[in-house]
């Protein structure tokens, strides 16, 4: 299975850290974030992954090449315009067109466990997206989203606080097969004037495709703020088997 991650964004909430560096290239554990993301994804299983750069993409290919120094090989895509998350991966539609791939973000942080785990599910039970969810106290932060069983029956991007009937989020990470360019490519700006990609999950729905959830338990955390951040060096220091091998 080949995967993409998306590592085009600046990070404008990390408040200057990334006036310098793109924000996947942040480190965590003297180690980018992308790399521990690539890492992860080589641990386990993927061979093949398109990394889709945008802010100061030379120093992401600077740094990993072709992918040696993560075990995976790597191919390049560029988004040209940072306008969302909705439409970021179609520059990798034909090199993601052959069957079911992995779709991440670059400042995600999970173990290859979360990956291997999420893999055998689907292929237990293919759906046409297997999306992962974690329990959170309230999902403004995200993707809300609603289930019935393990269908996902509907998913709201950064609903207000404390205004949600689920106490699920989008974890970020999901496997889709190539249907899933189908729907992007017909997104329309939102209000917030960005392409959402929940808003491309909720059309599948809408379509009648099969959309599940998959609730992930292993270690996961989304590094959005400096606040994160630390809180990601502390899991480092805290956590045996965090860090991938070199």
């Amino acid at each position: 299975m080949r995967a993409v991650v998306l590592a085009a964004g600046k990070g404008t909430r990390m408040r200057g850290i990334t006036d310098a560096i793109p924000k996947p290239m942040v480190e965590v554990g003297g180690r980018p974030m992308l790399w521990h993301a690539l890492r992860a994804l080589a641990g386990a299983g993927v061979q093949e992954a398109a990394v889709i750069v945008g802010y100061m993409a030379d120093s992401i290919r600077d740094y990993f090449g072709t992918g040696e120094n993560v075990g995976l090989k790597l191919s390049y895509f560029t988004q040209e315009t940072q306008d969302g998350t909705g439409r970021a991966a179609e520059p990798a539609r034909e090199y993601l067109s052959n069957g079911p791939f992995f779709f991440t973000f670059g400042d995600i942080l999970t173990k290859a466990e979360a990956y291997a785990e999420m893999s055998s599910a689907f292929d237990r039970s293919p759906a046409d997206l297997l999306l992962a969810v974690r329990r959170v106290d309230d999902p403004c932060r995200g993707g809300a989203v609603y289930t019935d069983g393990d269908r996902v029956i509907d998913i709201v991007e950064k609903p207000p606080e404390g205004s949600s009937n689920t106490d699920l989020i989008s974890a970020g990470i999901f496997i889709a097969h190539p249907v899933f360019f189908d729907y992007t490519s017909r997104l329309e700006l939102s209000e917030r004037g960005e392409y959402e990609l929940p808003d491309a999950i909720r059309m599948m729905i809408e379509g009648g495709l099969d959309v599940r959830a998959f609730e992930l338990v292993s270690y996961w955390r989304d590094v959005g703020t400096p606040e994160d951040l630390a809180g990601a060096g502390r899991d480092v220091l805290e956590l045996d088997g965090l860090v991938e091998d070199a």
